[in-house]
């Protein structure tokens, strides 16, 4: 029996591990720049060229990432802190969750074409730090939900039929 709680224990140390960093690249990816933009207003030699960075909150549907992120999140500490129904949800919802949030990362990405805020024209569209932070936070925080809902998860051992009817 000592050795289920030794790999309890274990799956708990290495689900919180997990969290810890996901929980700090996940927020981190909300704040840093997820996409730089190249703007060139005017022509010719009069032409300017700018670098615009923007945020997930700045790009149209990046809202949906941080409610994603939130919720997967709110997953995470119903594995943590959850009871026994609360824990199961987690381990089968956190993974799930994350591989959603994930595609709404790719997808972020990937369908992005720049958008102005004043004159100009965009003239290149590149990705940032903020999108790779998120795309790893994803697996991290999937997996921590699934390794901490096993590892907290309680064995019922049942006591055979003659057993049990010995102690009534």
């Amino acid at each position: 029996m000592g050795g289920i709680k030794l790999m309890q224990r274990k799956l708990v140390q290495i689900g919180g591990l997990l969290a810890v960093v996901g929980l700090l690249t996940g927020i981190a990816s909300i704040f840093v720049p997820w996409v730089q933009q190249l703007v060139v207003t005017g022509s010719g030699r009069r032409a300017q060229q700018r670098l615009d960075s923007l945020t997930v909150l700045n790009i149209r549907m990046g809202l949906w990432y941080v409610i994603l992120l939130l919720t997967l999140i709110a997953v995470l500490g119903a594995a943590v802190l959850g009871a026994n129904q609360g824990r199961k949800f987690a381990g089968l919802a956190g993974p799930v969750l994350s591989l959603v949030t994930a595609s709404v990362v790719v997808s972020l990405i990937t369908t992005f074409d720049g958008q102005l805020a004043g004159p100009g024209r965009i003239a290149d569209v590149g990705t940032s730090a903020g999108s790779w932070l998120a795309l790893a936070a994803m697996p991290l925080l999937g997996f921590a939900c699934g390794l901490i809902a096993i590892g907290r998860a309680r064995r019922h051992v049942s006591a055979p039929a003659g057993v049990a009817g010995e102690h009534d």
